[in-house]
């Protein structure tokens, strides 16, 4: 098979290989991928005459996307994944689409809007002209205050977990796919244009910070898209598409118009069909245009399988280990790849409102940290806000025992615990000592009692089982 293979040839290799096992859930979603596969492989064709007539004479012709929805753990960033690699267009960084370098939001996550809009209006208020109502719930929200409570789940970004056979079991898509099989990522055509693959509220930030660049022009919105297509820009494969900020909801129709209008092909996941999007937000009327754009733009596909894969290597053994012994590392490590973790992003940093937090390793909806790195420092609940958004499962090495000269450090595991807690987010962890004796102290030891009762529900089958809650 050559490096440009289709994604059904890339999937059918990797079966044979023994990479990961046929499933027939994700078996069927392939023609759709194949489908997109040829027409991006081929140059754009330019509108005809009379289409030019009403529109931008230079636009491509439309492709139909792919919303690909289904339950959590099925494999759907898997074989998205999986397209793109095989997709031989260029891929095109966050400072591409720009025009500047950007900073490194690898932890992505929606910010909060007091974060992202400052003190102002709103990027929604300004593109509308109405203001949006006061909530009284000041930046991002509690499980139980975010709008479509419920309605989210993450995916992970693994195949189909297979018993150990010496290859260290199931393996990320960097182990799987670089190791010289002819299964790399496909060589660039310049002439094709250019992909990205993105977190959808990383993606979203993304454009809210851009969006500022253009206030106070006639059509913002216009200006970004226009950028992103000068840029290169063919197909957008967003991961996770789930709308729960008003400020988000009220954009994305006018958005969505902008990109389809410029040709841009959209490929997303998402837990939940288009018409649930948004569901009981505020103003969803406004919201409605986005869903009848995503169907009238985008085939969707819903993904069937009872068959979460995720969850299956979760519970294969244990995600809380003590003591922090000589083993505990090696531990870590193999609860990593046994996840689908790999080397591709191993010495990725992620930046959290211009503070660098280090990393171990990151993979999409995964992200491997110290403990220092996490609550060592100058870091506060944004900071954790953000990695539980961005990451369905997070591990962690290294949680010591805390007394009270360490009480600083053990407030913000406090935060990081509750914030990964509400959001549903797989922990995967070394510790010292067991969750009821991790805090030796007097001053916060009421406090760590909630802590400690978490951990300990975070290590359940029922805990793990729940869909993520960005």
């Amino acid at each position: 098979m050559s490096a440009s293979g289709s994604p059904s040839q890339r999937y059918a290799a990797g079966v044979a290989r023994g990479d990961w096992q046929d499933d027939p859930a994700q078996r069927a979603v392939l023609p759709e991928l194949d489908r997109l596969h040829a027409a991006l492989s081929q140059p754009p064709a330019r509108r005809g005459a009379l289409k030019r007539l009403f529109g931008r004479g230079d636009a491509p012709e439309a492709i139909d996307g792919l919303y690909l929805w289904g339950g959590v753990g099925r494999g759907k960033t898997f074989l998205i994944d999986l397209f793109i690699d095989a997709l031989p267009l260029k891929e095109l960084k966050g400072e591409a689409l720009s025009g500047a370098p950007l900073p490194d939001t690898g932890s992505g996550g929606d910010r909060s809007q007091s974060e992202r809009w400052g003190e102002g209006l709103s990027n929604a208020e300004a593109l509308s002209g109405v203001p949006l109502p006061d909530t009284g719930r000041g930046g991002d929200r509690s499980q139980s205050e975010r709008w479509g409570e419920g309605l989210s789940n993450a995916e992970a970004l693994s195949g189909v977990p297979l018993p150990d056979t010496g290859r260290g079991g199931d393996r990320s898509q960097g182990e799987r796919w670089g190791e010289g099989d002819g299964s790399a990522p496909a060589p660039a055509d310049p002439r094709l244009g250019g992909k990205r693959r993105t977190h959808f509220h990383r993606f979203m930030r993304g454009v809210h910070e851009q969006l500022r660049g253009h206030a106070g022009e006639r059509d913002p919105i216009a200006a970004v898209v226009r950028q992103w297509r000068e840029a290169g820009l063919r197909v957008l494969a967003l991961d996770e598409f789930f709308v729960t900020d008003i400020g988000d909801a009220m954009l994305l129709a006018r958005l969505l118009e902008r990109m389809f209008g410029e040709g841009i092909v959209l490929v997303t996941t998402s837990n939940i069909a288009p018409d649930g999007l948004y569901r009981d937000g505020l103003q969803r009327a406004r919201f409605l245009p986005a869903i009848e754009l995503l169907k009238a733009h985008c085939r969707v596909l819903e993904m069937a399988s009872d068959t979460d894969y995720r969850l299956r290597a979760l519970t294969r053994s244990p995600v809380y280990r003590t003591p922090l012994d000589a083993g505990a590392a090696d531990w870590l490590a193999e609860r990593w790849r046994a996840l689908g973790g790999g080397e591709r992003r191993r010495d990725g940093g992620i930046v959290v409102d211009g503070r660098r937090i280090a990393v171990r390793a990151r993979a999409p909806g995964m992200a491997w940290f110290d403990f220092d790195a996490l609550c060592e420092g100058p870091r506060g609940s944004a900071d954790y806000i953000q990695i539980a958004r961005e990451f369905h499962t997070v591990l962690v090495g290294g949680v010591p025992q805390f007394d009270d000269t360490r009480n600083d450090a053990a407030r913000r595991f406090v935060t990081l615990v509750d914030e990964l807690y509400d959001r549903h987010v797989n922990l995967v962890c070394t510790a010292a000592a067991e969750p009821p004796a991790l805090y030796a102290g007097e001053r916060l030891a009421a406090t760590f009692e909630r802590t400690a009762s978490r951990l300990i529900e975070m290590r359940s089958a029922e805990y793990l089982a729940r869909p993520h809650r960005p």
